[in-house]
């Protein structure tokens, strides 16, 4: 018997070595670490069935808020967005309660404390403070509302990342000399102070200063710096 007969694999042709290619990609040029807020006006182009944040401004913010769709809520309004959170607590009242007591002892003439109210910074933010020391007298405000203050304050009992951060660059960026946060529940005042606009390019301002006073610390206001307190007085 014949062995069977054995068939040659046909040759490959050789293959064409591919361009070679960096092991690490180039790095990408440096961006700045801040990136610098577009104009109130300017909008981002809307992309074809790509679902959009409506922006709102503080008129129409307010407007809905006439329609008492915040009823039992509260609200603010941040870079044009309508942000809620509970009602506050009774330890955050109280706190409130104590700061604004002594404060108008101590801002008698001249000034007056609004406890809660609106606080526009531009067209897009209406942090709500929980407290505000304007200078002049209530009637001074008839028909608008104030936008830059003496001192402001508020109470954090779980809010203490977004009052030292997105608040306090909000309070810098309309000028206000002074700003304080009550920390509830480390039982401590963070002060600050001194707004200045950061480097060019950054689109920002912050706080140059802040200090974290302890419950026995004394505290006193720039705007009263012959009036103090202890932060103990503050806290419930």
């Amino acid at each position: 018997m014949n062995p069977p007969a054995i068939t040659p694999t046909p040759q490959q042709p050789p293959a064409t070595p591919l361009p070679s290619t960096p092991a690490i990609a180039p790095p990408a040029p440096p961006t700045s670490a801040v990136t610098p807020p577009a104009p109130e006006s300017q909008t981002s182009p809307a992309v074809a069935g790509y679902p959009m944040p409506h922006r709102w401004t503080i008129e129409t913010y307010r407007k809905l808020a006439e329609t008492r769709a915040f009823h039992g809520i509260k609200s603010m309004l941040i870079n044009g967005e309508i942000l809620t959170m509970p009602m506050p607590e009774p330890p955050h009242d109280l706190a409130l309660g104590l700061i604004d007591d002594w404060f108008r002892s101590v801002f008698v003439n001249g000034y007056h404390v609004r406890v809660q109210m609106g606080f526009d910074v531009g067209t897009q933010n209406d942090p709500g403070p929980d407290l505000a020391v304007i200078a002049g007298v209530r009637r001074d405000l008839v028909g608008r509302t104030p936008t830059t203050a003496i001192m402001i304050v508020e109470i954090a009992d779980s809010s203490l990342s977004f009052d030292t951060t997105t608040k306090a660059e909000l309070y810098a960026t309309a000028s206000v000399p002074e700003y304080w946060v009550l920390d509830l529940e480390h039982r401590t005042l963070i002060v600050f102070r001194d707004p200045q606009p950061l480097p060019k390019g950054l689109g920002a301002t912050a706080y140059r200063t802040h200090q974290t006073l302890s419950a026995t610390d004394r505290v006193s206001p720039l705007a009263a710096p012959n009036s103090s307190a202890a932060v103990a007085d503050f806290l419930p």
